[in-house]
């Protein structure tokens, strides 16, 4: 089970048996791609302007080490890098400079697109200061508004990545304002459905096992004192593994704020698509972008 970030940047077996497609490769992706190979990664194919790609390359001290396909500019760069994937080229997908919407446009393709069948969805993968294992936020950078059915899902998909990731059990707090269930306000209602869908049994055909429990506000999530102070039995309080919040305001802020103001380090990748795919962030550094890589690669050799 991976605690730490270093943990899985440092398990080069998984990075060497992993191929990385990028889809519109810039300077920063091309940075990024530098450092998984410095710890291992087996094969880089990146799709863009050759000329921008080689630039990039050849300043990085990897143009003998990855290959490069020439697009005409970001949409293409992604179909083609689709096409790469679907072709058995790579087993990770990263995208660079590009739109998101004309990048997913290429990955939700009905006939030549990544799907398979289940809803894709977003994970966060944090490590925070002080905590002695790896936090993880779902659905925080893809599903808008999801309702009851695409939480089950979200929660599916999460569970299997995280299981990937060497966790036997996995303790998800379903997050609202407060615990008390009111009709009026819909995440708690939603929260307590999660919990009894779980209680029901509805995850046992999972390869991991978990305890759900909802609503549940987030000191509570954080501090079994604060469950106690408030008078709330949970078994998980103080040892939440995944958050999965009601909507992706809620995951967004959550995340941003372990990030800046508790320096969290963050990572992240969309799932339920033929490989993970790691849609970055604009302010995200090559570092960030690196663990994102190195995550995948462990998820997309753990998820059968």
């Amino acid at each position: 089970m991976y605690k730490r970030f270093i943990e899985i940047m440092d398990n080069c077996a998984c990075l060497a048996k992993s191929s990385l497609v990028v889809a519109a490769a810039d300077a920063e992706s091309v940075e990024a791609v530098r450092l998984a190979i410095g710890r291992g990664l087996g094969h880089a194919a990146l799709v863009g302007d050759r000329n921008v790609i080689r630039t990039a390359a050849e300043s990085a001290g990897i143009s003998d080490k990855i290959d490069i396909i020439d697009a005409k500019g970001p949409i293409e760069a992604s179909e083609k890098a689709v096409t790469m994937i679907n072709s058995g080229h790579g087993n990770v997908l990263l995208k660079g400079l590009v739109n998101t919407a004309d990048f997913l446009k290429a990955v939700l393709n009905r006939e030549n697109g990544l799907r398979t069948g289940r809803m894709l969805s977003h994970i966060s993968i944090m490590e925070i200061p002080g905590e002695n294992h790896l936090s993880f936020c779902a659905d925080s950078g893809f599903i808008v508004a999801p309702d009851l059915e695409q939480k089950k899902k979200i929660l599916r998909n999460s569970l299997e990545a995280i299981h990937a990731l060497g966790y036997e059990h996995v303790n998800v707090a379903c997050i609202a304002a407060n615990e008390r269930v009111d009709p009026n306000v819909p995440s708690t209602v939603d929260a307590a459905a999660l919990a009894q869908a779980w209680r029901d049994g509805e995850f046992d055909d999972l390869p991991c096992t978990c305890t759900v429990e909802g609503p549940m506000a987030i000191d509570v999530v954080a501090s079994q004192k604060a469950a106690e102070h408030k008078g709330i039995k949970s078994v998980i309080a103080g040892k939440v593994d995944l958050t999965l919040v009601p909507n992706i305001e809620c995951g967004n802020v959550h995340c941003k704020t372990l990030v800046h103001y508790c320096h969290a380090q963050l990572a992240g990748l969309v799932i339920g698509a033929k490989v993970p795919i790691i849609v970055v962030s604009r302010s995200d550094s090559p570092e960030a972008k690196f663990m994102s890589i190195a995550m995948a690669c462990i998820v997309s050799g753990g998820i059968k």
